[in-house]
């Protein structure tokens, strides 16, 4: 199985103190299993933007411009026409259904669909409506 990891995901992985179950979850894969959508690279620097100065703010981006980039080399998906066919798919079922879903989240959700991929998240409300397959590693294992 290969996965499309969330920004949540890779947030948590890279949080002083991550949740257990995901950590385990995480060693339990093979890396190559593992995907990222150049939007959840935007949402990190995003985040990583709005921080004060610190040395906190340093080393995150020193995370994401150089460990993140090298540990997923080859797998960091970009938004192409047939992820942009899906999420104008997604996206007009889920408003003639009267729902709005977050843009990068069904941008997310179609890469997932396009691709095949299993995505990883704690956010099942934002992105179920899509269709696409979802796992949440903070649950516990039944």
């Amino acid at each position: 199985m290969k996965y499309l990891l969330d920004t949540c995901l890779v947030s948590e992985l890279a949080r002083t103190k991550p949740n257990k179950k995901v950590i385990a979850w995480v060693g339990s894969c093979h890396e190559e299993a593992f995907f990222l959508s150049a939007l959840t690279i935007g949402e990190i620097q995003k985040g990583i933007t709005k921080l004060p100065d610190s040395k906190r703010k340093e080393k995150l981006q020193l995370w994401i411009d150089s460990e993140l980039k090298n540990r997923f080399a080859g797998r960091i998906l970009d938004i192409n026409t047939d992820v942009a066919k899906k999420w104008g798919e997604i996206q007009g079922q889920a408003e003639k259904q009267g729902k709005i879903m977050p843009a990068i989240d069904s941008l997310i959700a179609a890469t997932g669909i396009t691709y095949g991929l299993v995505v990883v998240t704690r956010n099942f409300s934002d992105m179920e409506i899509s269709g696409v397959s979802l796992f949440n590693p903070w649950l516990p294992s039944v």
